[in-house]
C-alpha cells in the first residue's frame, strides 16, 4: 500500500522536481532489483534515498535478535567515526523500540533533546532534524531506516509517505535476499551430503546455518540412542558448555521431545511457563526463551530432534519452519546415508573375513 500511494503521488505532481523523484525511484527500484546481496541492496537505497530527499545522510540498521541491538548495515553521506560511534542496544534506548513496533519518530532538532542516543557525536556530526521509519519483512519489523539533515526541517506528509513505500521495497528485497541465502545454504548442504562422508561435518553445518540465518541464539540436533531412550547430543552451536554437559535428555521425562518423536513440530514461545522440558531451569540459566523443536524423518519415523533457541520471546514463522524443516530433512539423509555407509563397510569386513577362512591370499587367488 505504501509503495503504491507513493510512486502514484509522485507521478501526480506536475513540477519538473518531483517528476525527477519519481523516475529517480523507478532507476532505483531496477538497480536494486538487479542485485543478490543485500548489503549491495541497501547500500543503493540509503544513497537514493539521501538524493530523492536532498538530506545529510541515511542509515539502515538490522535488528540483531540475539544482542537486542540495532547494527549498521548501510549508510550515505556520514562519516566513519559517526557510524562507529557504538551500538543501539534497545534497552536502553526506547525510541527504537517504539519504531521496531511500526511506528514513526520524527525529531525537528536533535540539539534541544535529551532523549537522543550519542547527542554530543551527533552535534560534531552536524546533525539537525531526524526521520526514523521501520523497515518490514513479512509483517515483522527488522530493522529501521534513518534520515538525517544539517538544517533543522519539517518533512511533508507525502515526504513522510515516499519514504515509506521506500522502506516497503527495502523489506520486500531484503526478504527475497533471505530466500536467496536459504537457498543457498540448502544447495551448499545438498552438494557435502553428496561429496562427503563426515557425518559431524554435515550436521555441523546444519546447526549454524539453522543459527544463523534465522537470526537465532542457538540449535542442536540429537539422535535416539539404539534402545530410543534418550537423545543424544551429535552438533550443536552458540551454545555454552556448561549447557551441553548439563546431562543426557531421556525421552520419558521430556514430554516435549516425546512430542516431538511423535513426528509433530513443537513451539515454546515462553519457556518460563512451559513445564515440558526436562532442563528448564539450565535453559533459563543460558538465555533462552524461546525454541522450536522439529522431528528428524527417516522412512516415516522420527530418529532425532532438531531445535533452534532464541534469546527474545519470537514467534517462529511458517517460513522459519519451512526452512527448518527442509535443514532436518538434509540432515536425516546425511544420518541415513552415513548409517548405510557402516552398514557396507561392515559387510565388506566380514565378507574379507569369511575369504581369509578358504582360501590364502599369500599363495593362491580366490576363483570367482
Amino acid at each position: 500500500m505504501f509503495l503504491k500511494y507513493g510512486i502514484i503521488h509522485i507521478m501526480k505532481k506536475k513540477d519538473k522536481d518531483t517528476k525527477k523523484d519519481g523516475m529517480q525511484m523507478c532507476k532505483l527500484c531496477v538497480a536494486m532489483a538487479t542485485k543478490q546481496d543485500l548489503r549491495d541492496i541497501l547500500q543503493i537505497l540509503s544513497k537514493n534515498i539521501t538524493k530523492i530527499f536532498g538530506v545529510k545522510g541515511c542509515t539502515i540498521r538490522f535488528f540483531d535478535k540475539r544482542r537486542q541491538t540495532l547494527e549498521i548495515i548501510a549508510a550515505y553521506g556520514l562519516s566513519k567515526e559517526y557510524l562507529n560511534k557504538g551500538p543501539i542496544d534497545l534497552k536502553n534506548h526506547y525510541i527504537d523500540r517504539e519504531i521496531l513496533k511500526g511506528r514513526l519518530k520524527y525529531t525537528r532538532d536533535i540539539t534541544k533533546e535529551k532523549h537522543v542516543l550519542y547527542l554530543e557525536q551527533a552535534k560534531k556530526e552536524g546533525i539537525k532534524s531526524v526521520l526514523s521509519v521501520p523497515l518490514f519483512s513479512e509483517n515483522k519489523p527488522i530493522g529501521v531506516i534513518r534520515i538525517y539533515t544539517s538544517e533543522p526541517r519539517d518533512f511533508r506528509k507525502e515526504e513522510i509517505e515516499i519514504l515509506k513505500a521506500l522502506s516497503f521495497i527495502g523489506g520486500v528485497l531484503a526478504e527475497r535476499a533471505k530466500i536467496w541465502d536459504e537457498m543457498k545454504v540448502l544447495v551448499e548442504i545438498s552438494q557435502a551430503i553428496s561429496s562427503t562422508l563426515s557425518l559431524n561435518e554435515v550436521l555441523n553445518m546444519i546447526v549454524k546455518n539453522a543459527t544463523e540465518i534465522l537470526g537465532m541464539k542457538a540449535s542442536s540436533l540429537r539422535l535416539l540412542d539404539a534402545e530410543k531412550r534418550y537423545l543424544e547430543l551429535k552438533a550443536s552451536y552458540g551454545l555454552s558448555e556448561e549447557y551441553i554437559q548439563k546431562g543426557l535428555i531421556e525421552v520419558e521425562k521430556s514430554p516435549i521431545d516425546k512430542e516431538c518423536l511423535m513426528c509433530k513440530v513443537v513451539i515454546i514461545k515462553n519457556i518460563k511457563k512451559d513445564k515440558r522440558l526436562q532442563y528448564r531451569d539450565d535453559l533459563l540459566r543460558e538465555g533462552i526463551v524461546s525454541l522450536v523443536s522439529l522431528p528428524l524423518m527417516s522412512k516415516g519415523s522420527a530418529i532425532g530432534v532438531l531445535r533452534v533457541y532464541s534469546s527474545i520471546y519470537y514467534d517462529f514463522t511458517e517460513r522459519d519452519i519451512d526452512f527448518l524443516r527442509s535443514l532436518s530433512c538434509q540432515g536425516a539423509i546425511a544420518i541415513e546415508n552415513a548409517r548405510l555407509f557402516e552398514h557396507i563397510k561392515n559387510e565388506y569386513k566380514e565378507l574379507s573375513q569369511e575369504v581369509w577362512k578358504w582360501y590364502d591370499w599369500g599363495e593362491h587367488f580366490p576363483r570367482l
